[in-house]
């Protein structure tokens, strides 16, 4: 074997190991933890992510609150946004003009957010409970979707992908929903959760990002190098 076609193996087996091990990995981040302060930073899949939290009427106009926590529910802990001063509708959830933002230094595609405490509303006397996630892609386009309990173990979704019932809402259990693919394979640069309604409020579980599909095409690119290569060596044998 010459040096050029020693050199083209060698790089295509190296595309192919890290093409094979990016599409393995995936990354979740858990509302756990975030600490009880207005900003957590970390990694996800080597990109930095910083959640926020935030209060106000205004999105443009937001002020810094804190992340706080409510006892688990059927194993299952989730984050919620506290103003640093004055009442707090209720400790540990995500209330109307409570927020949170992930914010991404570079493209990130979700593959999964859970969220937690979103009932149908008899148990706690509540409404229907609804999740309002707003999404902003790389291209700067943005999108708005709910998430809205329609029963203990059913839910509606406005965006893509699919809802799995985790832990069913009923009083003392978690009323916990996995959205899969919530915006479909688009590369993200941030997100973020709040409610629309009063006395309609969740935490935030998880968040799961998966890497972007350029990923498989890189995997494609050396799949087919290596049966290029295969096809010339064959051809020489049997010329």
């Amino acid at each position: 074997m010459n040096i050029s076609k020693m050199l083209a193996v060698t790089a295509t087996s190296v595309l192919l190991t890290a093409s094979f091990s990016a599409i393995a990995a995936t990354d979740t981040v858990y509302g756990t933890e975030f600490g009880t302060g207005s900003s957590y930073t970390t990694n996800i899949l080597d990109t930095s992510v910083t959640f926020y939290a935030k209060t106000g009427t205004n999105k443009k106009h937001l002020k810094d609150a804190v992340f706080s926590y409510k006892p688990a529910q059927d194993g299952y802990q989730g984050v919620g946004v506290s103003p640093k001063k004055g009442n707090d509708v209720t400790v540990g959830e995500i209330d109307k003009h409570e927020w949170i933002i992930a914010k991404f230094d570079d493209a990130t595609v979700i593959s999964n957010i859970t969220l937690g405490l979103l009932f149908n509303g008899p148990e706690y006397g509540d409404s229907k409970e609804q999740a309002s996630i707003t999404v902003t892609y790389f291209d700067n386009s943005t999108s708005t979707f709910k998430l809205i309990a329609t029963g203990d173990t059913t839910a509606s979704w406005t965006g893509l992908g699919t809802i799995t019932n985790l832990s069913p809402a009923i009083q003392d259990l978690g009323g916990v929903w996995s959205l899969d693919n919530p915006f479909g394979d688009a590369a993200v640069k941030s997100f973020s959760l709040t409610s629309l309604k009063d006395k309609s409020d969740f935490t935030l579980y998880s968040v799961t990002a998966v890497p972007e599909p350029e990923s498989y095409a890189m995997l494609a690119l050396g799949l087919g190098l290596l049966g290029f290569a295969a096809r010339r060596k064959n051809n020489k044998l049997y010329a």
